[in-house]
């Protein structure tokens, strides 16, 4: 079905965005290459926080949210550990004691799955020298490890762990808590290699009417394109991932949201190197995806290849919206920007910033409207975020 049409975006979605630094980068530090950002509230304020992993800065880093009256200033950052190349870093509890814990995904030289275990006291979260950092024996030097999900996935009450990777021997793996009693012990969490794969860049959890899915992107290989994996109630708790959208093309990050009324969630993806596709759920879920409201391809001299794609109400309508990130925006391309259904676009970061990274959409400001959060990787934004222009 099409989407609901709504009227053009107002004047104001015209202009940049004011963009707001949480943590960039600092050569005098080593610390660069910020890539992504994931939410939780770690500390139990009620704010949303953040974790980063810092790719060539060999460092995983939590921010504390200030609240929206510092949100503009530079965050509370931690560095939590030193591990190297972390592609990904996640909030989870895996230990169930109340309190988030951070798993991070590296590749390159390290391929290896991190667990880093938050302090007792939330006073010390702030301290490094309080976070204990310690490899899965199941992932060390394995996988180029790139995307990390955690999920009930045997439905026992503790948080288990899906890990996709890329290159050579990829898979998607789950990685199987042992209980929260045991959840410390490292080596008795059981690894399982579902099946292969080229390159993970999402993991979604679409969960409707009892049922689940995870909703995943493959970008390369022989079975790159948009698939639906069926998750079961009892063992094996996998069905047959089953490929429903995009086969053969480049997808990199995707969202689901309802994008019209028969009360389904749908996929918007962005897929390289300038196209951001919508795909209607179908009533099997696991039959074609509908694809017949793509946006216009983006215009190349203006913005980068795509990168990531998240939806949200931007002007105020109650119509769905997309925020787009895009990477190799050089000279004076934009890298962030935004669009309507009518496939308008408008930038919203200015020519700054090459390779940006997945979006977060939230209200920093505490304005009433959706703020963009997202991590700038080679031009040493590092992590940041773009204030919505419209309300003041």
């Amino acid at each position: 079905m099409p989407f609901l049409l709504a009227s053009a975006f107002s004047a104001s979605h015209a202009a940049d965005w004011p963009m707001h630094t949480i943590d960039a980068a600092r050569g005098i530090e080593h610390l660069s290459g910020a890539d992504g950002v994931r939410p939780g509230d770690i500390n139990g304020d009620g704010l949303i926080d953040f974790v980063t992993g810092w790719e060539e800065g060999n460092a995983i880093r939590v921010y504390l949210n200030p609240g929206p009256e510092k949100s503009k200033e530079p965050w509370p950052a931690t560095t939590i550990s030193r591990v190297s190349s972390a592609e990904d870093a996640v909030f989870a509890d895996l230990d169930g004691d109340g309190r988030l814990d951070v798993v991070s995904a590296t590749e390159g030289k390290n391929r290896t799955v991190y667990v880093h275990w938050c302090p007792g006291q939330a006073e010390n979260i702030a301290d490094e020298k309080s976070w204990e950092t310690a490899p899965f024996p199941t992932t060390k030097n394995s996988q180029w490890w790139m995307y990390c999900l955690p999920l009930d996935v045997d439905l026992d009450g503790d948080l288990d762990l899906l890990v996709g990777s890329k290159n050579a021997g990829a898979s998607l793996t789950w990685l199987e808590n042992p209980g929260h009693e045991k959840a410390r012990d490292l080596s008795v969490w059981k690894s399982h290699r579902l099946f292969d794969v080229g390159w993970i860049m999402s993991l979604r959890l679409l969960e409707e009417e009892g049922k689940r899915h995870l909703v995943f992107s493959d970008r390369k290989g022989l079975h790159s394109g948009i698939h639906l994996l069926p998750l079961l109630d009892e063992a094996p708790w996998f069905g047959k991932p089953v490929c429903v959208a995009a086969p053969g093309e480049e997808v990199m990050f995707l969202d689901l949201a309802f994008l019209d009324d028969d009360e389904k969630l749908d996929v918007v993806a962005a897929i390289r190197p300038d196209r951001i596709a919508v795909f209607y759920q179908p009533e099997n879920p696991l039959a074609a995806w509908e694809d017949s409201a793509d946006l216009d391809p983006l215009p190349e001299d203006q913005f980068g290849t795509v990168k990531a794609v998240r939806i949200g109400d931007l002007d105020g309508d109650e119509i769905p919206d997309f925020a787009i990130t895009c990477e190799r925006a050089d000279g004076e391309k934009r890298g962030v920007l935004g669009a309507n259904v009518f496939s308008e676009y408008f930038p919203i970061s200015d020519a700054s910033g090459v390779k940006y990274d997945r979006i977060e959409l939230l209200d920093l400001d505490a304005d009433g409207d959706l703020d963009l959060v997202t991590c700038e990787e080679s031009a040493g934004l590092g992590v940041i975020w773009f204030e919505n222009p419209l309300l003041p």
